[in-house]
């Protein structure tokens, strides 16, 4: 049984640096949408976002959407505004999205992080897939249910700590 606990937790996607992925082996990444390049009911990422956007296409790194936004209309919007491939519907945690997501990009699984907000969709997906798997804080702390979803999550929401030997 695979346990969701991410490799990076970090505050929002513009903390992930070129250097880091670089350190992580990783040459493209999966991004969700909602509650993590943007808030569930904006239409754009904000100045931050799209910067950073920029730079990691700048420096080579190949960008994908998978989300599971019911709406192909959300998704491709996004996706043409940052120039990358997409899917929507991926059903994560399930690995079709993924694999299609790879197999698109023309990346070994190891090649990919998933960059997401929830621990049973995107990390536990992109873990199941052997990805490296970045967790953000999610934009959407403004819906109600989104104290539920914390809490459920809290288990897996700390960075698991290596095992030292001997």
């Amino acid at each position: 049984m695979v346990l969701p606990f991410p490799h990076e937790i970090l505050d929002d996607v513009t903390q992930i640096t070129p250097a880091m992925l670089e350190r992580m082996g990783v040459r493209g990444l999966l991004l969700d949408i909602d509650g993590t390049l943007a808030r569930t009911k904006d239409p754009r990422p904000s100045g931050a976002v799209a910067r950073w956007l920029d730079e990691m296409k700048k420096c080579g790194i190949k960008l994908y959407i998978l989300s599971n936004n019911k709406s192909p209309v959300r998704t491709k919007s996004f996706a043409d505004m940052i120039g990358c491939g997409w899917r929507h519907r991926s059903h994560k945690p399930s690995r079709e999205g993924f694999l299609a997501a790879a197999g698109e990009l023309g990346l070994e699984l190891g090649e990919l992080a998933i960059v997401g907000d929830q621990i049973y969709t995107d990390v536990l997906g992109g873990l199941r897939c052997g990805m490296k798997t970045i967790m953000v804080q999610s934009t959407d702390t403004y819906l109600w249910y989104f104290p539920l979803r914390r809490l459920v999550e809290l288990p897996f929401r700390f960075k698991r700590r290596e095992k030292k030997n001997g």
